[in-house]
């Protein structure tokens, strides 16, 4: 299963590379259009929005996978082994509920605005919202494969000597 969803991990984060290359591209599509060629692009702003969309959710999954979300390293400093594992299970867990609520949430989201157009692609807006949901699952199934193989979680002998708390003058 681990190995599956590192080719799961790979595609999306290839997928992601793909966004923003994409989004750049059009972005400089428009600069050019409209400045040597006076004649604006009129999908180029609303297509990089939705991209941009993606790669937010893209790119807070990828944050979340590695670890670099802002956080509160307060537990760290108190050099218990056993204090962060159940700070990191319970970090976990709430994840794992907001993940799964917010993910019911936008999927009847997109059920209501099933047949709303976005202004000018005429795209369905229901592919916009699958970004939070598509995030809200990869980070769901990390967290269970992480608890599944131990692999989220900080080790239990991991010393907290390597993270060193702030002198006082």
């Amino acid at each position: 299963m681990a190995r599956w969803w590192r080719y799961v991990e790979r595609a999306f984060e290839g997928l992601l590379i793909l966004l923003v290359s994409v989004m750049t591209l059009v972005c400089l599509a428009q600069v050019v259009w409209r400045y040597v060629f006076n004649d604006p692009l009129i999908w180029s702003e609303e297509l990089s929005r939705y991209l941009f969309v993606w790669i937010g959710y893209l790119g807070a999954w990828v944050a979340w996978r590695r670890r670099q979300h802002i956080a509160l390293d307060a537990v760290l400093l108190l050099r218990s082994a056993a204090l962060r594992r159940l700070s990191a299970i319970m970090v976990d867990g709430l994840v794992l509920g907001f993940c799964l609520y917010t993910a019911w949430g936008n999927v009847t989201l997109m059920g209501i605005s099933g047949s709303q157009l976005s202004a000018v692609l005429q795209l369905p807006m229901k592919w916009v919202y699958l970004a939070h949901t598509v995030m809200a699952a990869l980070i769901s199934v990390d967290i269970l494969l992480g608890w599944s193989t131990g692999g989220r979680l900080p080790a239990a002998s991991a010393s907290a000597a390597t993270v060193t708390p702030a002198t006082s003058i």
